[in-house]
């Protein structure tokens, strides 16, 4: 990923309804840090790594097909959650 305007919305990978928007940035030790922002969470540094590593912008989630059930669903929904049941065995 290219460098990311600030103001600009990122969604975590293996949940697309999580969505942080970058608030800054600031180079530490050479690295590049954005600041986020979610909803419901005080804003936090990541390096450009992690940021590359774990979230995809909005214009690339944008170009993904829209699944209508968030991935962190379809994984529990694949270790066995049964609608209407509890996991207990």
């Amino acid at each position: 990923m290219a460098d990311i305007e600030i103001n600009t919305k990122i969604f975590k990978k293996d949940n697309l309804d999580i969505v942080y928007l970058i608030t800054g940035k600031k180079s530490l030790n050479g690295i590049l840090h954005y600041k986020l922002k979610s909803d419901n969470s005080e804003e936090i540094f990541l390096s450009e790594y992690a940021v590359n590593d774990r979230f995809v912008t909005e214009a690339k989630y944008c170009a993904q097909p829209k699944n209508s059930v968030s991935r962190l669903f379809t994984k529990i929904i694949k270790n066995g959650y049964i609608i209407g049941k509890s996991n207990e065995k």
